[in-house]
């Protein structure tokens, strides 16, 4: 089999409890490259990292980058990071992962298939772990709707991206920056979806969340009601409807 070689990016704040658990998860991948970006971290999730990558070997492939300044005009503090980290890949083929994410092994062997047939992006779907009710509803319907359960883990094509995204339209997304990168790469290339049983370590269900996943809905998806009406009540999410809907609203008003 062919060696890929690809790179991965993953923002780091204040990590300490789950970085033994998921940095050795990216490792087992055997990445070309690891970008470690630290988000002003006042833990001991550097040190962490440092003695991980030196027992993994990783040590002299891995880059830390330690970001304590403003956003530079980003509204949304994790798309500035991870854009920076994208940024500074030395690979074509990028992997972006969040610190708690439990990755699944054989998503070793679908990384290979961006730039193959024109695809610019595979992303990967995310077992919330401890199971929540809204998760185990997702288990339900995932049969029927395909992308059910698919968050901020997937691969992409550098070259892919540079060429669709616009850099300022997504400064001021204010969640689901990665849909915007999805939607962008999707206009010109292929965008594939694989299962895997990568485990979220940190499954977030609070209304704040659900408020803005109403907001990008609307803002990022321009999803039509009815979609967002039925997953409200499948999942029991009546803030996501409210976001959705607030967000809609105040673009007629701004018109």
């Amino acid at each position: 089999m062919t060696l890929v070689r690809f790179s991965v990016v993953m923002p780091i704040h204040n990590e300490e409890i789950f970085l033994p658990y998921s940095l050795p998860s990216v490792l087992r991948l055997m990445p070309d490259e690891v970008i470690l970006i630290f988000d002003r971290c006042f833990d001991k999730s550097l040190e962490i990292a440092e003695e991980i990558t030196e027992r993994y070997k990783y040590r002299s492939r891995t880059a830390f980058i330690e970001l304590n300044e403003p956003s530079q005009g980003w509204k949304f503090r994790v798309a500035f990071l991870r854009r920076h980290g994208f940024q500074l890949a030395r690979n074509d083929i990028v992997l972006n992962t969040d610190a708690d994410n439990l990755l699944d092994e054989k998503i070793a062997n679908y990384i290979r298939l961006v730039g193959e047939k024109n695809v610019g992006m595979v992303k990967f779907s995310l077992v919330p772990y401890p199971r929540t009710f809204q998760s185990f509803i997702g288990t339900l319907v995932s049969p029927f709707l395909p992308t059910v359960g698919f968050g901020s883990l997937y691969a992409f094509s550098k070259k892919a991206w540079l060429e669709t995204e616009n850099q300022e339209s997504v400064r001021n997304t204010s969640r689901a920056e990665d849909t915007h990168l999805r939607l962008s790469i999707q206009q010109r290339y292929k965008v594939l979806f694989v299962k895997t049983k990568t485990l979220n370590l940190r499954p977030r269900e609070t209304p704040d969340y659900h408020f803005l996943k109403g907001v990008t809905r609307w803002q990022e998806k321009r999803e039509n009601l009815l979609a967002v009406v039925i997953h409200s009540f499948i999942y029991l999410r009546p803030l996501v409807l409210w976001g959705y809907l607030k967000s809609r609203l105040q673009t007629r008003e701004q018109k």
